[in-house]
């Protein structure tokens, strides 16, 4: 025993007796729960029989760790708590405790699972916070591990966990508005930076922009409002882009529209490549001839299909008029030229002026006028080789019309994969942390003719662990994230949520947690989470350690800014 921080079976902490035993519960015999105040012991609270408290079951070779989910008295004693009630009269309360892990009494190991069920008449014990914390932990150094909390009944007991534990099968963190997601967030952030690793957040909101020492940030989208603005502004060339996103922001009719802008854009690849086909920017085609387009065509198929060509889209639209050309000159004679514009062009009208209203969006101008901004794949790179432990991403600025956030996010998370694949994270491994997880996950934009399936980070999920490439999700709508890419978190920070479909897809994904744990996350206060993983033996129930640089994540402030306008009415003559 002299293994454990404390003793685990302290007759001062003795709190009731095993009366019931079944496979995952025992019923106990609980003589102080009737009291209507907990007790403490060497500076230490011991509530002898409240619910949510962790108690150690004694054995022979094991100590049984459980918590209280229930505490009743049986009928006949129901009024014996009352003060009218005989002083004669003693209450029975007995408690109903989960069974969670064990303890090893001869090596000290927590054992997952529960190898000898507890007897009737074994002792029962209030679980001393430096247990608890003990079995979580196992030994790690604590000074290469994140310290990310501490008990919720004990305070001054810090949890730490190792960087392998959060986040080497993925994290996620989930909640309701309001229980305390964003602050979890920033803490995970600051503690990578204390420990000198690589994070790269994507802030969809603009919260996190406190973050401060090792943290680099940078905005995707926006414009500096003058030469004093030292933000640093960034774009995701339009070139980068798929095809399939070119066409969900351009959405082009299936059956006419559609075919020509797929010939545009490979046209205008094309001029890039043969710029002598197009000395005004793009390839003329009505009424010319075909032969010299068509050889370069094939001889440079291998380059227009490469991912990232280069083409000049401010001439797209232009290029759709050329490619509404009718395919053969002299009313389909002359097959070696193409003819004059045909009636497609009248069908492709819509198309062209989506296009050039598109282009001309000062709100769109970091993708389709990225001259100037450093585009953002160079910043990651940079970012990798960078002193710099924190690379926040703000997507506040990045407009939602055209699914433009939704698509650019998810370009992002496939060139971090296609980065992750090539081995660029192996020596360096990196934390990609998404936060409103649900805008960027399970979704299909576009449609039969053009649909985009936003699974990148699903993609992450799924196989950047063996690449050095993890990822932490942040949502508070749990049920709109795919349960194949929840399935894959290795550790679960869950705060506060109340709708049930949630906590039913939470139960499902995460191993350890039951019915029983999770009938506690509708009550959960502000900054309190249970802590559930892979290879934690038990939920464990905490509060989070608040981060320095909290994130600007509160509601309006109401009553001071009505009562500020009720005074200034109040001064008003009528």
């Amino acid at each position: 025993m002299s293994r454990f921080p404390v003793a685990p079976f302290d007759p001062a902490r003795y709190i009731g007796t095993v009366c019931q035993i079944d496979p995952s519960m025992v019923r106990v015999n609980l003589p102080h729960a009737a009291s209507p105040v907990s007790g403490h012991h060497a500076g230490y609270a011991m509530p002898a029989g409240q619910v949510g408290e962790f108690v150690l079951i004694e054995g022979e070779e094991y100590a049984i760790v459980g918590r209280i989910t229930e505490v009743k008295l049986p009928e006949r004693d129901r009024l014996t708590v009352e003060p009218t009630a005989d002083t004669d009269s003693v209450a029975n309360p007995i408690g109903l405790v989960q069974l969670l892990t064990s303890l090893e009494l001869a090596s000290g190991k927590a054992v997952r699972g529960i190898p000898a069920l507890p007897r009737i008449a074994q002792h029962v014990f209030s679980a001393h916070p430096s247990l608890i914390k003990y079995a979580i932990e196992q030994g790690y150094e604590t000074d290469r591990s994140i310290r990310l909390a501490s008990l919720s009944h004990s305070l001054n007991t810090v949890v730490s966990l190792t960087p392998e534990a959060l986040f080497g099968r993925h994290c996620a963190v989930l909640g309701t508005t309001g229980g305390g997601k964003s602050w979890t967030v920033a803490r995970l952030v600051e503690e990578i930076v204390r420990l000198n690793g690589k994070v790269i957040l994507f802030d969809a909101t603009g919260e996190f922009k406190a973050l401060n020492t090792g943290v680099r940030h940078v905005y995707l989208g926006g414009q500096k409002e003058n030469d004093e603005d030292k933000r640093e502004f960034v774009g995701y060339p339009f070139y980068q882009l798929s095809e399939s996103d070119i066409f969900v922001l351009f959405n082009p009719t299936g059956a006419s529209q559609a075919p020509k802008l797929r010939e545009a854009l490979r046209s205008l690849k094309l001029a890039h490549l043969c710029k002598d086909l197009a000395p005004e920017g793009y390839i003329p085609k009505i009424n010319r001839t075909k032969e010299i387009v068509q050889q370069q065509l094939i001889q440079n198929t291998a380059l227009l299909d490469q991912d990232g060509a280069f083409y000049d889209i401010q001439f797209l639209a232009k290029q759709i008029q050329e490619e509404c050309a009718y395919p053969s000159a002299n009313f389909g004679k002359d097959h070696t030229k193409w003819g004059d514009a045909g009636n497609e062009l009248t069908y492709c009208t819509s198309l062209i002026a989506r296009i050039e209203t598109t282009l001309k969006s000062p709100f769109m101008a970091c993708i389709f006028k990225p001259d100037g901004l450093i585009p953002l794949p160079q910043m990651v790179e940079d970012f990798m080789k960078s002193n710099h432990s924190a690379l926040r991403i703000s997507m506040e600025y990045l407009p939602f019309e055209h699914n433009t956030r939704e698509l650019v996010t998810n370009a992002v998370g496939r060139y971090l994969l296609k980065l992750a694949r090539t081995g660029s994270f192996r020596t360096n491994p990196t934390v990609v942390v998404l936060d409103e997880a649900h805008q960027f996950l399970d979704k299909s934009l576009g449609d039969e003719y053009s649909r985009v399936s936003l699974e990148s980070f699903g993609v992450i999920a799924k196989e950047g662990r063996k690449y050095g490439l993890t990822t932490v999700l942040a949502t508070q709508r749990p049920r709109d994230i795919p349960e194949d890419v929840l399935s894959q978190m290795g550790m679960f920070i869950v705060h506060r949520l109340i709708n049930e479909k949630d906590r039913q897809v939470v139960e499902r994904a995460c191993g350890n947690m039951d019915a029983s744990a999770a009938a506690f996350l509708p009550t959960l206060g502000q900054g309190e989470a249970i802590l559930v993983g892979v290879d934690s033996p038990m939920p464990l129930p905490v509060h989070i350690i608040p981060p320095q640089a909290t994130p600007q994540s509160e509601g309006p402030q109401y009553s001071s800014h009505w009562k500020a306008a009720a005074s200034t009415n109040n001064g008003c003559t009528k």
